[in-house]
């Protein structure tokens, strides 16, 4: 049986020409599954460019996963979806060439067995896509296939004798409130060793980079802090295992079910505990069932 995927791309630049990034991810037709993601930068190009490159890396990574699938390519760019579709013409040199490059892997697909086709979407239905290029404009490159024994995280860190994991969740936030964070986490670690993980949201994003400012940290981004969803838990485990102080930027939702997770406080409870935008959760452990919240909704 032919496996469907379906590819959701977008491209962005903040002043067109201007800073640049795409994001593209893809799923499984049939189950919606999540089967991998990418962003990268782009340095200064055009939105039109970016969304290209976005629909490129989409086709790679499907192809990754089955070369001989069918595969949808939902754009919220209706030039980039007529041009490959052969109704418009392409008359700009760099986007000829990118399309050029594109076509090149719906032949391999297709030669493999597989198809494309291409569908235009608004804006609002490509809203992860979108996040993801925004995650490049900020500086930041993603590229995850779930599955993957290699999960987005730091090097591991060697624990001495008496000194507990510790862990500082920040509630995402924006303007003025993430650079209170970023001065809080700053004057709260010190010198402590550090590893800055950030959601992909644009105020996770924007929080992270203010934190990775204050403590000279680049940040690692990992979709699976969007939100308190099932992997979570997963996610919380690879943190405590790998040691070491650990800065985590994501959802308020997020804080709530790390805090409601290590606390044993049931699910339809969480939403009691307070977390306000740009706020701190400390959380020490000491071994596998000794676990401490040091101070919850610190600003």
């Amino acid at each position: 049986m032919t496996r469907r995927l379906t590819v959701e791309a977008d491209g962005g630049s903040r002043g067109n020409p201007g800073v640049a990034g795409y994001g593209a991810l893809v799923r499984d037709t049939d189950t919606g599954a999540l089967l991998a993601e990418r962003a990268e930068p782009l340095g200064t190009v055009s939105n039109n460019v970016a969304e290209y490159r976005g629909l490129i890396a989409g086709l790679e990574a499907a192809a990754a996963i089955d070369s001989a699938a069918e595969v949808v390519a939902r754009l919220d760019s209706k030039l980039v979806v007529e041009q490959m579709s052969g109704r418009w013409k392409i008359k700009h040199e760099d986007m000829r060439r990118l399309a050029l490059q594109a076509r090149d892997l719906v032949a391999d697909i297709t030669r493999a067995g597989g198809s494309v086709r291409f569908e235009w979407v608004p804006r609002e239905e490509n809203r992860d896509a979108d996040a993801l290029s925004n995650v490049a404009m900020d500086g930041h490159s993603v590229d995850r296939r779930l599955g993957d024994e290699a999960p987005v995280e730091c090097a591991p860190v060697p624990q001495r004798v008496g000194t507990p994991v510790r862990v500082v969740l920040v509630a995402q936030a924006s303007g003025e409130a993430a650079r209170t964070a970023a001065d809080a986490v700053a004057h709260l670690l010190g010198g402590a060793p550090r590893c800055l993980v950030t959601a992909r949201t644009e105020d996770a994003v924007e929080t992270a980079a203010e934190i990775g400012a204050a403590l000279g940290a680049e940040s690692l981004v990992d979709p699976v802090w969007d939100a308190a969803g099932p992997n979570l838990g997963a996610a919380w485990d690879r943190i405590v295992d790998r040691g070491g102080t650990t800065v985590v930027v994501c959802a308020p939702d997020a804080v709530r079910g790390v805090l409601g997770h290590v606390l044993g406080v049931p699910e339809d409870r969480r939403s009691r505990i307070a977390v306000a935008p740009g706020s701190l959760a400390g959380i020490e452990v000491w071994g596998d069932d000794d676990v401490s919240v040091a101070f919850t909704n610190r600003t």
